[in-house]
């Protein structure tokens, strides 16, 4: 019985140190969060704090960078107006599509335009819509739109890779009159003077292409608008800080212009067959060559009309694996881009102290700076305060979900996506392992 007791009582006071060790550590972390020494907590809540600050900084850094941003020139014009073929390729009824289209129409633009509608099935809701405007064209109803313009329905259902979008380019492309090629998504909407100052940015000399930034527009309901606002306030200041610090070569899809004969030289849209960022590989061909894609000094207007929680997270998802796979380092390195989310950990781990609270604070005042910078230099619609911070976390999960494994979801179909950016449809997988 001694013995037993002996034990009992040695490992009560074991238990009982333990207890007043565990206390002392408490008390010891809550004297350094009431002095605000964070760093000397834990190494996780100092490598999170190291974080938010690291963020807060990046932070002031895209913010001077936006006010570097070449401004506007709208007096900008091509020293001569070549012909212009302008590509759609279109799929599925987008809200508010014809009005879309019809923003290419009207351009004030002195040379020739053709514009190109195409689509690989005739029953498609887009072919309607791009029927309606090409007769529209013909018959001479549309105001505003230059005495050169000419415009054709394609409907080709030939298919030559993975990518559907790629081949209603190919498809178009034999059908290209003009000395300029202007390719451009469906969802574009853009200025009368788009062409002018389009052309007259790829005159000078070495020029390959010219490609334009776009600022979202929400077409309907909250889902829109926080999609539209991941475009203008992440995408738009962090290309812009890349550019400023020679880190970026932007080549996007919502305006991307090239000479006829450049486009040959690269061979055509064939080579981006099977590419998700054909926009970023089409860049990558043309620089290949020698020459330069410059980024013009305006926006255009993306429309979004995402309607669901679900469209909104695969839209991001797949642009962040997209993102992912061609800089799997610079995308690593977009984890200073998240401020917010920074500063709200730094906050929860930290216990709600005070001087966590303040780098939460500092973390978005500095987000809601640079909010209305973006807004300042690239004027659209009114941003809804009250989702700042949704918005900022909701980027914040979107950073971290796209390193778990999964498909990415694009018209209407499930795709798997090489290192090398080359997408393989899902089905056609399961075929193979199937035989």
């Amino acid at each position: 019985m001694a013995p037993r007791l002996a034990r009992i009582g040695a490992g009560g006071v074991a238990q009982a140190g333990r207890q007043s060790a565990r206390a002392l550590k408490e008390r010891r972390m809550l004297t350094l969060l009431d002095r605000g020494d964070l760093f000397d907590v834990s190494l996780p809540l100092g490598l999170v704090c190291v974080l938010a600050l690291a963020s807060c900084l990046y932070t002031l850094l895209s913010i001077f960078a936006l006010r570097r941003f070449p401004r506007e020139n709208r007096d900008a014009a091509p020293r001569m107006a070549p012909s212009v073929t302008i590509l759609k390729p279109l799929y599925g009824a987008e809200p508010r599509l014809a009005d879309h289209l019809l923003t290419f129409c009207r351009q004030s633009y002195d040379g020739p335009v053709q514009i190109l509608f195409g689509v690989h099935d005739p029953l498609d809701p887009a072919a309607a819509v791009a029927r309606r405007i090409v007769n529209a064209v013909r018959a001479g109803e549309i105001l505003g739109a230059p005495a050169g313009l000419t415009a054709e329905l394609v409907i080709e259902p030939a298919r030559h890779g993975v990518n559907g979008k790629v081949d209603n380019l190919i498809n178009l492309s034999r059908a290209i009159a003009g000395e300029v090629v202007v390719l451009a998504d469906s969802d574009i909407i853009v200025a009368p003077d788009y062409l002018s100052r389009l052309t007259a940015a790829l005159e000078p000399e070495g020029v390959g292409a010219v490609t334009c930034l776009y600022r979202g527009v929400a077409m309907e309901g909250v889902w829109s608008r926080l999609c539209a606002m991941g475009v203008n306030y992440a995408f738009l200041p962090n290309v812009t800080t890349g550019l400023a610090l020679n880190m970026a070569k932007p080549c996007v899809g919502a305006t991307i212009a090239l000479r006829r004969e450049v486009l040959e030289q690269i061979g055509g849209f064939a080579p981006l067959k099977d590419q998700l960022a054909d926009d970023f590989m089409l860049g990558a061909l043309v620089r290949d060559l020698g020459l330069k894609v410059v980024v013009a000094d305006f926006a255009v207007l993306h429309a979004h009309g995402e309607r669901s929680f679900s469209d909104l997270w695969r839209q991001e998802m797949r642009w962040a694996r997209t993102i992912r796979s061609l800089d799997p380092a610079g995308y690593f390195g977009t984890i200073v881009t998240h401020a917010s989310g920074w500063g709200l950990l730094a906050m929860v781990f930290a216990g709600f102290a005070p001087s966590a609270a303040l780098l939460f604070f500092a973390a978005v005042t500095c987000r809601v700076i640079l909010h209305d910078e973006v807004d300042l230099r690239f004027p659209g619609q009114a941003r809804p305060l009250h989702l700042t911070l949704l918005r900022d976390l909701l980027g914040f999960c979107v950073f971290w979900a796209s390193y778990l494994p999964g498909q990415l979801y694009w018209r209407g179909q499930d795709f798997s996506l090489r290192d090398d950016g080359v997408m393989t449809p899902v089905e056609e997988e399961r075929a193979e392992v199937a035989r």
